[in-house]
């Protein structure tokens, strides 16, 4: 036994080293019992009725949920037309977007170019 001082209670090694976790996840536990008969614990028959993957899905909808909930927030949802605290973001984003979407004055040069020269090779098989 392990004595932290004159006036604390003996401490088991196993209470030291043991992490604490949810005891109604893991083991048999009643919350009717006292927490100090350990023997009524181990003998309690009652168990979890979830099955382990509820835990893993709960977890991954958690984790996924609240993420898409406030990237909808910030830039879908319809707050009117005057200015809000998501404004800068959303100008930030659709600055972005309109950038990767639109051409270069080269490449619209370019598309022209090609368009003219499709044309003229058209009217050419066309007569």
């Amino acid at each position: 036994m392990l004595r932290l001082g004159p006036s604390s209670r003996p401490l088991r090694t196993a209470q030291l080293v043991r992490p604490r976790v949810r005891l109604y996840a893991s083991t048999k536990h009643d919350s009717r019992k006292s927490p100090f008969s350990r023997q009524e614990i181990e003998d309690d028959t009652m168990q979890d009725f979830r099955p382990p993957w509820v835990y893993r899905a709960s977890g991954f909808l958690i984790y996924t949920t609240i993420p898409v909930a406030i990237l909808y927030c910030v830039f879908v949802a319809d707050y009117g037309d005057r200015e809000h605290v998501f404004s800068p973001v959303r100008r930030w984003a659709q600055g972005h977007t309109e950038s990767f979407l639109s051409l270069t004055p080269e490449e619209t040069a370019l598309a022209q170019r090609d368009t003219t020269i499709n044309d003229i090779t058209s009217q050419k098989k066309a007569s």
